[in-house]
């Protein structure tokens, strides 16, 4: 089972960023309805646990983004719209990163130069 899903969370990674989803939602349709219903049970019981969790910073979120993705394994509309964004969480990240570099980058120069704040 554990080999089954490494598999198809390699084949999932290797996607590309903005059509992840929507390709894991067509694979699942091929499915049988008692892996599909069970698909939607563990979602609704993710989203349970997150709700639970909310009041706890952290844990929660892992908890929306489970029950999201396995509600994209059953609706193309939730599918389309976590790859949708993927690719803006992404590009965001990308400026943030630069952002945070520059920062490193004035703090070490403000520190060799003795101007630390």
């Amino acid at each position: 089972m554990f080999t089954k899903i490494k598999a198809t969370w390699t084949r999932l990674k290797r996607r590309e960023p903005g059509e992840r989803f929507q390709a894991f939602y067509r694979s699942q349709r091929r499915k049988p309805a008692a892996t599909r219903v069970a698909f939607v049970g563990l979602a609704i019981v993710s989203f349970a646990i997150a709700v639970v969790l909310m009041f706890i910073p952290g844990p929660a979120v892992a908890f929306y983004a489970l029950s999201a993705a396995l509600f994209s394994t059953q609706s193309q509309s939730v599918a389309r719209a976590l790859d949708r964004a993927e690719v803006s969480g992404r590009k965001s990240l990308t400026k943030v990163r630069a952002w945070w570099r520059h920062l490193r980058g004035r703090r070490e120069r403000a520190r060799k130069t003795g101007h630390a704040g």
